[in-house]
């Protein structure tokens, strides 16, 4: 502070010679200058202040009590500033100040207190004792500010080491952490509920979820010789709330870094140290292990499978955090994926998972993917309802995007199987043609008949029957039918065939629009040119309709992929991105990739798609609930008695 005071001073005394002093600068240069002089004596007044607050504790009376005043200006002021000051210290010691709080409750309980005690040390009472000993009649409102500025910085970059050596402190004591509520945190002194504390959900009516029981089995069966006493719920609890506001926490350097289960045991570890709960002293029950295991598996599992950019698997490992302290507080959590708590998860990975946020939509995505996520970091207190409000709105925002996306993909690839069922009808109709056409040779006429009305109407029964119906043979050998009629000499028979083909050859003109009158001209053309013996024939030739004249048949199912597929691959900025596979064609197995918007990214052939897989330029992704994949995972692997992490 003196520091402060005097670089301030220096500063003052710089205007001061560089332009005429104005009245507040001067007033400013003389309060700076008499704080310095009095450092000592203001030091001595605010430890005055504190001892008041100390005497008869836990029996203490608020600062400042008495009659009722009229405040000044000057003091609403600076009541004003101390709030913010005090609000913003209370924010940012929360969790260690309510270790602090929960050890003072027992050590008041065995002092004979029989309500909760103000915590002398909270940033409160520390702030209230300064502005006592340094009022705003000590200094201008602009001198007062300063001073209040720079104790929130110096009690900003203090109090924690002060907070974690009172927690330590009073630990090495035996004070331990009650519940904090009236009438209950005595009860906490006793044996019987520290065991109970130690072996959380086993009272009546608590179901636990059978992968954890599976685990905390065999680590009782594999414990060797009796801890000290097992962390109780609530340690284990204040432990994860303090890693959880962490900017980063940075695991124990031996610690495995690949696995989640020991960075979390790394870290609170590492934080029961910092607050007094040394190693060896308490120890995890192998419930709590069990917990501890299992969400690091899942996180792990779920950042194994998914496709996600490097800030969004640390994201994602950050999420092992209120995660646990979901698992520890429902003990059958892992039975059922859809509890609200995994349902957020799921969607938040699957709003990540190969979305490298190029386009908008995409970057959408990812923003309510973000949200969700800083929403459960942020709130380390959310309840269930909380968390069942935020899956929903989750779905809400999500649900336009992803009906937008299915329409598009849809639109995409009945286009692209109308043009392929198209032309796959067209060249069977060449196909049929060309054969007809090899036979013999035929007259003009019925040439052209042939090419023109015969040929649309092969590809309208294809398109609309299937090249197996009865419709489409029997369309098929009209054709035979009037190329033999062409070798009749029998005028006779020729014309009670021609009779008994009328309704077939109707149907056929009525596809190329001719009706009735029209139909009728056509016929007798027809009918002419079979009745002339004398008729000249040719070599037919016919201008395909299809791009290429190779007939298009049904291919059998392509093994080893199927709509709905999911691979990633990586962009050439390394971003990952997701395709779905949206189409594959039943003609000519043609794969039709989309991305999260459905967007066509690639068209190739089946063959070529499990050639990418096989050469990892494509990798497999799992279909459904990523959550409810992981958990059947992670449950095979317990199954078979893998390792622990």
């Amino acid at each position: 502070m003196r520091d402060t005071l005097a670089a301030t001073l220096q500063d003052l005394d710089a205007r001061v010679e560089a332009a005429p002093p104005s009245p507040a600068l001067v007033e400013d240069r003389a309060d700076v200058s008499l704080l310095l002089r009095e450092a000592l004596v203001y030091e001595a007044r605010w430890q005055a202040q504190i001892d008041a607050l100390l005497q008869g504790w836990p029996r203490m009376r608020a600062i400042g009590g008495g009659e009722l005043t009229l405040m000044g200006e000057n003091d609403l002021r600076a009541q004003l500033v101390g709030a913010s000051v005090v609000d913003a210290l209370e924010h940012r010691f929360e969790n260690i100040v309510d270790l602090v709080d929960r050890r003072l409750y027992t050590l008041a309980a065995r002092m004979g207190g029989q309500s909760h005690p103000r915590n002398p040390f909270a940033p409160r009472a520390l702030a209230e004792t300064f502005l006592r000993a340094f009022t705003a009649l000590d200094a201008s409102v602009r001198v007062h500010a300063l001073v209040l500025r720079h104790f929130s910085k110096l009690a900003s970059e203090r109090l924690a080491a002060v907070y974690q050596w009172c927690n330590g402190y009073l630990a090495d004591a035996g004070c331990e952490l009650s519940t904090g509520h009236d009438g209950a945190f005595l009860t906490s002194l006793s044996g019987a509920a520290d065991k109970a504390a130690a072996t959380p959900g086993q009272g009546a009516g608590v179901v636990r979820d059978r992968l954890r029981s599976r685990l905390a089995d065999r680590r009782r069966r594999d414990a060797g010789e009796a801890a000290p006493r097992g962390i109780r719920e609530e340690e284990l609890l204040s432990l994860l709330s303090l890693l959880q506001s962490e900017r980063e926490p940075s695991p124990d350097p031996s610690a495995d870094t690949h696995s989640t289960s020991a960075r979390l045991r790394a870290g609170l570890d590492r934080t029961g140290v910092g607050i007094g709960i040394g190693l060896g002293s308490a120890v995890r029950t192998p419930w709590q292990e069990a917990t501890i295991e299992v969400v690091g598996r899942l996180v792990d599992a779920l950042a194994e499978h998914a496709a996600l950019s490097a800030p969004q698997a640390r994201s994602l490992r950050r999420l092992s955090l209120p995660l646990l302290r979901f698992a520890l507080e429902d003990p059958g959590l892992f039975d059922d994926p859809g509890r609200p708590v995994l349902r957020v998860l799921s969607a938040i990975v699957r709003l990540w998972d190969g979305n490298p946020g190029r386009s908008a939509v995409e970057r959408e995505l990812q923003r309510i993917g973000d949200e969700a996520a800083a929403a459960l970091m942020l709130d380390q207190n959310a309840s269930l309802a909380q968390v069942r409000a935020l899956a929903a709105r989750i779905e809400a925002d999500v649900e336009p995007v992803r009906r937008r996306a299915e329409a598009a993909s849809t639109r995409l690839w009945q286009s692209m199987q109308g043009r392929e069922r198209l032309e796959a009808a067209r060249a069977e109709a060449d196909h049929q043609l060309a054969q007809l056409f090899a036979t013999a040779r035929l007259p003009a006429t019925l040439a052209e008949f042939l090419s023109r009305h015969w040929r649309q109407w092969l590809v309208q029964l294809w398109l609309r029957d299937g090249s197996d119906s009865s419709r489409y043979l029997e369309a098929t050998a009209l054709g035979g039918a009037l190329v033999a009629l062409d070798e009749e000499s029998d005028g006779h028979a020729l014309a009670g065939r021609l009779l008994q083909l009328e309704p077939a050859l109707r149907e056929c003109l009525a596809i190329s629009g001719l009706h009735d009158d029209a139909a009728t001209v056509e016929l007798s053309k027809l009918v002419a040119e079979y009745a002339d013996p004398d008729a000249a024939v040719a070599t037919a030739t016919h201008t395909p309709l299809a791009a290429g004249n190779d007939p298009v048949v049904l291919q059998a199912p392509v093994d080893g992929v199927a709509v709905g597929d999911r691979y990633a691959r990586v962009l050439d900025d390394g971003a990952p991105q997701a395709l779905t596979l949206a189409w594959l064609s039943p003609l000519s197995g043609t794969a039709l990739l989309v991305d999260l918007q459905g967007a066509r990214q690639a068209v190739l052939d089946a063959a070529s798609l499990r050639k990418r897989v096989a050469d990892g330029a494509l990798r497999p992704l799992p279909a459904g609930d990523p959550v409810e994949h992981a958990l059947a995972v992670i449950a095979a692997a317990v199954a078979t008695g893998e390792t622990a992490t």
